[in-house]
């Protein structure tokens, strides 16, 4: 990431009204039950914060990290207004380094740093579970992404065949415009 990241993602945060009544993401709300709702949860790129709420309101102590100081302070806000507590940090997660062995729960939603990737491996204690979706190559046909920023046919599982994966599918939909890869992973 860089300075021009950060007032990209600064500009969008201030020009929306705030995404606090989305809730988690689908596919973390599906694999809840999954989650111990104890220990340590890491957010990767957590914008404005709505998985990181989720995972604290299951019990989790939670860290999100964003290069976005307006979605991180949407995020805390967020907290606050729903009695809840997460640990936040600013952080260009190109330059990021994720404490090993360290987390119970680590998400990652629609960011994609392949840097990270032994990182998040390396993080997680025996038992954690990650839970990652982001777009794949197929979302080039409905956006103007550069081929970096997307996964490549099987790449998310492949990057984390060393966990347990327990659901994994990849999704192509053409009415949506939108095409992704979902994970979910534990550490053995």
């Amino acid at each position: 990431m860089s300075l021009k990241d950060k007032d990209k993602w600064n500009a969008k945060y201030e020009s929306t009204a705030g995404l606090d009544e989305r809730g988690p993401s689908q596919w973390l709300a599906e694999h809840a039950d999954l989650l111990a709702g104890k220990g340590k949860a890491l957010d990767i790129a957590m914008g404005e914060g709505r998985n990181a709420l989720f995972a604290a309101s299951l019990g989790y102590d939670v860290l999100g990290v964003d290069i976005s100081e307006v979605g991180v302070s949407r995020a805390e806000t967020l907290a606050r207004q729903n009695n809840l507590t997460i640990h936040t940090r600013i952080a260009d997660l190109d330059h990021y380094n994720i404490e090993e062995n360290s987390y119970d729960l680590i998400l990652c939603f629609y960011f994609l740093n392949r840097r990270l990737f032994e990182g998040i491996r390396k993080g997680l204690k025996p038992g954690g579970i990650l839970i990652f979706k982001t777009f794949t190559v197929d979302y080039l046909k409905y956006s103007g992404f550069k081929r970096e920023w997307v996964l490549e046919k099987n790449e998310l599982r492949e990057a984390f065949s060393e966990l347990k994966i327990l659901d994994y599918n990849e999704v192509d939909e053409p009415e949506n415009e939108i095409a992704f890869a979902s994970l979910v992973a534990r550490k053995e």
